[in-house]
């Protein structure tokens, strides 16, 4: 029963992961604040008044104005996606890291890549929305395409923050491995894209019944899955250590040392 409790049993580690889950996802909330309140407050109108959510022109007005000020509030979001995918890959590795601190350096030296792909991302994303809003009443065609457009750069921009958090790369390099990586894995890329709606579903089907669970964990629980998911994908893309045998290790390790008795003696 003794072992069963010992820090290095499953359980604990197990409880310790969770834990660092739920300190990430608090982390990144707290970044995501600005938006959510931003869009709160301008979108309060259209989710509360069924009279104006009736009206196809208030609503494109609320969602346009909406759309365009968060482009600018959620700015702190990218960089914050970005370090959580950079820890959450350690921790689906079990490397050893200060979750805070390795969070807060990811964040720093992520910030100006993450903060631009962030801005490209809201902004897409926005203009889908808009497109689909815009083509109420129009052929069925319009919409069919823009789902189908909406679906391929969601599943592109689940690989955008972990590909910034893990290789270096330029923006424009970083959203074509992004499109390439996704149709590379694409069951494990699905396997994401219902992961990352999970939090969704539960919201809609059980409402507010879920929100305390969704701020413990809503953001980077379903983000350590994907981690999960594509760490294996990420390591065909990683340069390879190069393992030695236990002889090789001793042979250099002799060489060393001759080296170091050399020099000394030229000294």
């Amino acid at each position: 029963m003794g072992k069963f409790f010992d820090l290095d049993s499953p359980l604990i580690r197990g409880l310790n992961k969770f834990a660092d889950v739920m300190w990430l996802n608090i982390l990144v909330l707290i970044f995501s604040i600005p938006l959510i309140v931003q869009q709160y407050l301008m979108l309060g109108a259209i989710l509360f008044d069924e009279q104006a959510a009736t009206s196809q022109g208030v609503v494109f007005s609320y969602v346009f104005w909406a759309w365009l000020v968060g482009i600018v509030v959620s700015i702190p979001i990218g960089p914050a996606l970005t370090a959580m995918h950079f820890v959450l890959l350690k921790i689906v590795r079990e490397e050893e890291s200060y979750i805070t601190k390795t969070f807060f350096k990811s964040f720093k030296e992520n910030f100006v890549q993450s903060m631009i792909l962030q801005i490209i991302q809201f902004a897409a994303g926005g203009i889908i929305v808009i497109d689909f809003l815009l083509m109420r009443g129009q052929s069925p065609v319009f919409k069919y395409v823009t789902m189908a457009v909406g679906i391929i750069l969601y599943l592109a921009s689940l690989y955008i923050y972990p590909l910034q958090s893990k290789f270096v790369n330029k923006i424009t390099g970083t959203i074509k491995n992004a499109f390439l990586v996704s149709i590379m894995a694409l069951p494990r890329t699905f396997a994401m894209a219902i992961v990352t709606l999970l939090p969704f579903l539960f919201l809609y089907f059980f409402e507010m019944k879920v929100v305390p669970i969704l701020i413990l964990v809503g953001i980077a629980g379903p983000a350590y899955l994907c981690a999960a998911l594509y760490n294996d994908t990420f390591k065909k893309f990683e340069p390879k250590e190069e393992t030695l045998t236990e002889e090789q290790e001793l042979e250099n390790a002799i060489k060393k040392i001759d080296n170091e008795e050399g020099t000394d003696e030229e000294r």
